[in-house]
């Protein structure tokens, strides 16, 4: 009797010095190695007592580890292991079983069996329903994953009623200007959007942005997504005169949180603002401004070629920085403003290049420049 005794205690020593090798290769990224210690720990563990709760620990790292890796069937199999030993340690009736009903719906959506993931859910929408109660964060977040999973399905009509039950569920338990709708406020917009339901599409990113106007200021950088959601809305509803006024701040935005009138999200901005105009039977403008967000590609462009001349400088290749220099000359426009500085800084690098001087590594503002 004490010989089995001693040897249960090894085993669960051998099973402690796995686990905590496993978990330091599980946090190093290695996850075949974590995967191999934890084999041998689930081999270990299995001579204990079956509600051993060393098992469900073992099982769960082991669910983890093999999705993070991306085996989504073996980690379905070791979460499926785990509940069983949680329904046989603590009965069917135990209420974290829905965190492992809606681990286990994510595995099951990853792998496209979507039926049985709208399952699970329900399954842990009946419990925290009847643990929490009807109107509960918990409940709001179980609508709010049914709709993910009718998302990734492609039917955007299941996931708009699920996901104003959840908005609604959040509303009464936490406020109808909470934060924490916003997430859902913005998936119910876009997805009213891709139904080009245009007019409940602006409702939507309207109410949004006036919560985050009230939470951040007008200024914001996080109000852009949805000033950008609220203006295509207005767009497509043929409200142009608002659409215009949107687009316009949606520009102003990008320009005072980057702080950089070259930055590319300017430059795509003013790609929008384009076909904005020229849908709208205003070409004249739409030009004017895919102009400038060619000009504004050219100079990333000959930013490009600048880095790389000075690369092939240091690295003695005189002949090639010189190439790099007119490449970069040659794709900006002189008859651009914006341009103008950028091609003097290049033609002086060029005439200068046999004397030897050090080549700008930009020729225009990308980044807070690192101090030396």
């Amino acid at each position: 009797m004490l010989a089995v005794v001693l040897a249960v205690i090894g085993a669960a020593q051998d099973v402690d010095s796995l686990e905590k090798s496993a978990r330091a290769a599980y946090s190093k990224g290695l996850y075949p190695d974590a995967r191999k210690l934890l084999e041998q720990a689930w081999d270990g563990v299995q001579q204990t007592e079956p509600n051993d709760p060393k098992r469900y620990e073992i099982l769960k790292l082991l669910s983890n580890v093999t999705s993070a890796s991306g085996d989504y069937a073996a980690a379905q199999k070791y979460v499926e292991l785990a509940i069983q030993w949680r329904e046989t340690a603590n009965g069917a009736f135990d209420p974290k079983l829905a965190e492992e009903w809606i681990d286990l719906s994510t595995l099951c959506e990853r792998q496209k069996d979507f039926a049985r993931s709208l399952e699970l859910l329900q399954l842990a929408l009946k419990t925290h329903v009847r643990v929490n109660g009807a109107v509960s964060t918990q409940v709001a977040d179980d609508f709010s994953r049914m709709a993910l999973v009718y998302t990734d399905e492609k039917q955007p009509a299941q996931a708009t009623p699920v996901l104003e039950s959840a908005i609604d569920i959040r509303e009464k338990a936490l406020g109808a200007e909470h934060p924490a709708i916003l997430p859902e406020l913005d998936r119910l917009g876009e997805i009213w959007i891709a139904q080009r339901e245009y007019e409940k599409a602006e409702g939507t990113f309207r109410r949004a942005l006036v919560i985050r106007e009230r939470l951040l200021g007008p200024e914001h950088s996080g109000l852009i997504t949805t000033v950008e959601g609220l203006a295509y809305a207005q767009f497509g509803e043929k409200k142009y005169d608002e659409a215009e006024a949107g687009y316009k701040r949606l520009l102003a935005l990008w320009l005072s949180s980057t702080g950089d009138p070259a930055h590319p999200m300017v430059a795509m901005t003013l790609d929008k603002i384009a076909v904005f105009y020229r849908e709208t039977k205003r070409w004249d403008l739409g030009t004017e401004n895919a102009e400038k967000a060619i000009a504004l590609r050219a100079i990333f462009l000959a930013n490009g070629f600048a880095i790389e001349a000075t690369a092939r400088q240091g690295h003695g290749d005189p002949k090639d920085a010189e190439y790099y220099l007119s490449s970069a000359l040659a794709v900006l426009d002189q008859s651009r403003p914006e341009h103008q500085k950028a091609r003097q800084i290049l033609q002086k690098a060029l005439d200068d290049l046999e004397a030897g001087p050090k080549i700008p590594t930009a020729v225009a503002p990308a980044g807070p420049s690192k101090k030396q």
